[in-house]
């Protein structure tokens, strides 16, 4: 059966792949959304229905969400995908910018989730594939804030697994550790990270340098996508996917460990990998 497919965040990392991957192997009609038309294009080239967007003007979410289903009928499965990393003390990162992470990696996602739930009811069917993180489970210096909003998408997705069950919508979450995207670089160098001045400019430093080695290292996008894609269009999903070994080990490191000892493998590992 040919589906209608909502890919938020298609600009680049997973949701591209993902986007690509669709358009390449199915006949669904993929929609994409993001707010780089440029790149947008590109999955039109192939195929893709394009959708400009900015996740966090709630208005727009829901007027997107209507011109789908007027252009090519109801939403049968949403890739909840945009999002970004900031990395950044406590203390130090501005306002404007702890708050902009929660616009977009929270808000945002919940705003399209909620755009599609009233029509997924009177189906009493859909799919709902959220892009969380291992960082759900645990957190770090320098990465508070960022942490925080997967830690609060992981509450969300809960709640709304077993909200909708009895409406015969599928909730997924998507839990990969550290891959090789764009994701990181642009995180880290863009997205507020002070390694110049400061009371953590030294810690700041060392984790950036601890990034950039394990991003180099990490696996590429292929496992996380193709279990995005199985997860969209798949007969048969389960609630939660981990797509590398880190996030095993992450989560059951925090799970296992008392706070000290948590802190210190933390600290170690980053000394070590820098």
């Amino acid at each position: 059966m040919r589906k209608v497919i909502w890919i938020t965040g298609a600009t680049s990392g997973f949701g591209m792949a993902a986007a690509l991957k669709l358009l390449r192997g199915t006949d669904h009609q993929i929609c994409v959304s993001g707010r780089r038309t440029e790149l947008l294009d590109i999955l039109v080239k192939e195929g893709a229905f394009a959708y400009p967007l900015d996740v966090t003007d709630p208005e727009q979410v829901h007027e997107i969400r209507m011109n789908i289903e007027n252009d090519l009928g109801d939403i049968d499965a949403v890739l909840v995908n945009a999002g970004y990393g900031l990395y950044g003390p406590i203390e130090e990162v501005p306002g404007e910018a702890m708050i902009r992470q929660f616009e977009v990696n929270v808000f945002g996602a919940v705003e399209t989730i909620r755009s599609v739930l009233s029509s997924m009811r009177k189906n009493g069917s859909g799919r709902i594939v959220i892009t969380s993180s291992s960082a759900a489970h645990v957190s770090s210096a320098g990465m508070g804030y960022y942490a925080a909003t997967k830690h609060s998408i992981k509450a969300i997705g809960t709640a709304l697994r077993q909200e909708v069950k009895s409406h015969g919508i599928d909730v997924v979450m998507i839990e990969p550790g550290i891959v090789n995207t764009p994701f990181g670089t642009v995180a880290l160098n863009n997205n507020y990270m002070n390694t110049e001045s400061g009371a953590y400019a030294s810690m700041m430093k060392e984790l950036k340098q601890y990034m950039l080695k394990a991003f180099t290292r990490a696996p590429s996008t292929e496992e996380t996508r193709d279990t995005m894609v199985r997860a969209l269009i798949g007969e048969k999903v389960k609630p939660v996917y981990r797509t590398t070994t880190g996030s095993f080990g992450l989560s059951y490191l925090s799970k296992l460990l008392p706070a000290a000892a948590y802190d210190f493998v933390i600290r170690e590992g980053i000394k070590r990998l820098k």
